[in-house]
Order: structure tokens, then sequence, then C-alpha cells
């Protein structure tokens, strides 16, 4: 896997599916990106909005977002972890889309990561260190009566040891990586001890994530990346160097972090230790094809990123 963890609380990338109209030369896709910019021990993080060409957006909500976020399919709530300045914990968040000052606590744990909705948006995947297992584990909350407005504490529900979770569209299997193995699996959700590795004999694989219509699985192993058939069959590799990829909304495009295998002008040395270097976010077609640079600077590094729902595309 690699070492995102380092660097995490330094930069985020959010990708907003645009789908909207071409009023204003707007384009199709759009992205809100986070990023480290400069030599990051003395660097600065910045937050800015562009579409699928590069072009400059102005978002209302950017100043409230936080890391790993993700809108819940109906796009009126939004899940994010941040660091609680009371213990200094990084837990996960729910905030309103329309509300932003409404916004609850979640979990109460030393690090939760990575929360992802289901797809009828009444609960949230989420992983985080497990001190019977002492590896990561994937939890689900069910925040149905925090929707509703009631006062109340979800009580997180273990699934299974691993990290890095994606529902499937009809909400009954997980995808997640096998972090002793460095592997990509399918669990069911209802039965845990139903599940199937999907990444065959690839090693150091991360981030998988499931394709709109449920029948693909997209990941990254050992700076690769793949995608397979939900069943674990036809494994294709894109011969495309990234560190984490994921389907547009309607399934039409991937998006990924790209590096300098496809950018000479990428590949900066951004910290002292000579661990982090800059990177930039890509389009392609899902089928490995057309692939277009969409973040522009060479002095940033990309940390990940998530589509959003048309009606959260309010400019200033």
């Amino acid at each position: 896997m690699i070492k995102k963890c380092v660097w995490l609380g330094l930069v985020f990338v959010i990708l907003l599916t645009a789908c909207t109209k071409n009023t204003n030369n707007i384009g199709i896709y759009a992205l809100v990106v986070g990023a480290g910019r400069g030599k990051l021990l003395f660097g600065h993080r910045v937050v800015y909005a562009v579409d699928e060409r590069g072009s400059v957006l102005n978002l209302d909500i950017l100043e409230r977002l936080g890391w790993d976020t993700e809108w819940s399919p109906d796009g009126q709530w939004i899940v994010h972890r941040n660091i609680n300045l009371g213990d200094n914990f990084v837990d996960i968040y729910l905030m309103h889309a329309d509300n932003n000052d409404q916004t609850v606590r979640l979990t109460y744990s030393a690090g939760s990561y990575a929360p992802t909705w289901s797809p009828d948006g009444s609960q949230i995947a989420f992983y985080a260190y497990d001190e019977k297992s002492r590896d990561n584990a994937i939890y689900l909350l069910n925040v149905e009566c925090v929707l509703r407005g009631e006062n109340c504490t979800p009580k997180p529900t273990f699934l299974i040891p691993g990290d890095d979770p994606d529902w499937s569209p009809d909400g009954r299997k997980m995808v997640y990586r096998d972090a002793s193995k460095n592997e990509i699996y399918v669990v069911d959700i209802y039965n845990p001890t139903e599940k199937f590795k999907v990444s065959q004999g690839l090693s150091l694989c991360h981030s998988p994530q499931w394709s709109p219509d449920g029948t693909k699985i997209g990941f990254v192993c050992n700076y690769t990346m793949y995608s397979v058939d939900s069943n674990g069959e036809n494994l294709v590799n894109f011969g495309i160097q990234g560190l984490y990829l994921k389907w547009s909304p309607d399934g039409k495009k991937m998006a990924f972090i790209g590096t300098e295998a496809l950018d000479p002008n990428l590949g900066q040395v951004l910290d002292v230790e000579g661990m982090i270097t800059s990177t930039a976010v890509f389009i392609m077609d899902t089928d490995g094809t057309n692939i277009t640079r969409i973040t522009k600077r060479n002095d940033e590094s990309i940390g990940w990123f998530t589509w959003i729902p048309t009606n959260s595309m309010e400019t200033k």
C-alpha cells in the first residue's frame, strides 16, 4: 500500500461531478482540489475548483470540506473525517450540505478513516484500528437517527478486518483491502464469512472501487491500475501507473491520480525525506484511452478524490 497516511493530513482532492448545464462555459466534469504546494515542510495547503478543461470554478462549500469527504447519495449530507481540537482524535463527522453549521460527530476513536455511504444512504462504512486483531478493521454505522434530526450516537458494528471499504451498488457486498495480505476481497455484508479474492495473484493492492453498474471493480496494485469483473474474473491491466481510481457516477469516465509516468513535469520531490512527489488528477475513458490531465500545477501532491451530485455544484 502506498504511504498515503504520511501526508493525508496535508493534502486531499475531491472530484465533483458536474454533469452540469454548459452555461458560463462550464465543462461536463469538475473537480475541487486540495493540495500541498511547494516544499511540504514549509509549504501550504490550497483548495480550488476546476472543470475538466482545468478552468477555475468558485464553489460555495469549499471552505468547510474535511478529509475523505463524500456526499450522500441524495446529495443532502456530507460525511468526512476531521480532527477534534478537544482530544486531537481524527474522527468521522456528518455535515448537512445546505446547513454547514449542522455537524454531528459520529465516532470517538484515535483514528477513523475512509467513510463511505451505503447506496440507500442509511449507513456509513469506515475503517479504524482494532485493538483485538491489532490491525485495521471495517465498521458499519447506521445513521438514520441522525438524518432524522434525533439527538443520538450511532454505535459502530464490526464487519471484518481490513480497510479501504466500498459498497456494491446493490448494498449487499463490500469490496475492501485485506491489510494483512495487501489483496482485494469482496465480502457479503449479511454473511461476512462469505468472501472471495478479486485481485488474483497481484500484490501490494489497495483502494478498490465498484463501477456504478456493479459489474466491475477497479483497484491499484504496485502502482498499476486494474479492473476486474465483480465475480473476480476477466482481470484487465490498464498498463497505466496510478495511485487511486474511481468511476464517474454515469460510468462513462474514470478519474485517477497520475504520476510522472504520464507527465515528466510531475515527480518533483516535495518533502525532506524524498518520499512525497508531485502528482496530478487525470480523466480517461473506461478502457484506459483518451487520458486528459485535469490539474495543472507541477508542484503539488494530490491525496484522494470523490464525485458528488450535480445539485452540490452551486457557484458563488
